[in-house]
């Protein structure tokens, strides 16, 4: 009887060094996941936040994205991974222009040594009617 329980035993430790790999896999597969959605979420509300800027204060596009960059800096990303591109390109615009505000996101990988993939690029972009002169 002690013999079956110590083969049992042994057989339900290699079972968990089978499956142990696939499960720390899966694991930190669903937290890169998590991790990634959030960056994308919180770039669509900077460049949400930046273009909603632009269509209020017309004759201020370094403040939209200021904003933007401090919208992006909330989940730990810098104005250097970020960029911010603001088309037609004006200093000032007229009521009824369209403004289109985007931003573009190389987002690291805190796992992507095991995948051999270090960035990811996101990107979002909004486009909001100017409300004011």
């Amino acid at each position: 009887m002690r013999h079956l329980l110590r083969r049992e035993q042994a057989q339900s430790v290699i079972e968990l060094a089978l499956l142990l790999p696939f499960l720390l896999l899966l694991i930190l597969g669903t937290i890169e996941i998590g991790r990634s959605f959030r960056i994308y979420m919180t770039l669509n509300n900077a460049a949400r936040e930046g273009a909603a800027w632009l269509a209020h204060y017309p004759s201020d596009p370094t403040g939209a994205r200021t904003l933007a960059t401090t919208e992006a800096a909330r989940v730990g990303l810098t104005a250097s991974q970020l960029t911010i591109t603001i088309t037609p390109v004006k200093s000032k615009y007229a009521a009824g222009d369209n403004v289109t505000f985007k931003i573009v996101c190389a987002y690291p990988l805190m796992f992507g040594a095991l995948t051999k993939i270090s960035t990811i690029s996101f990107s979002a972009q909004v486009t909001m009617r100017v409300l004011y002169d």
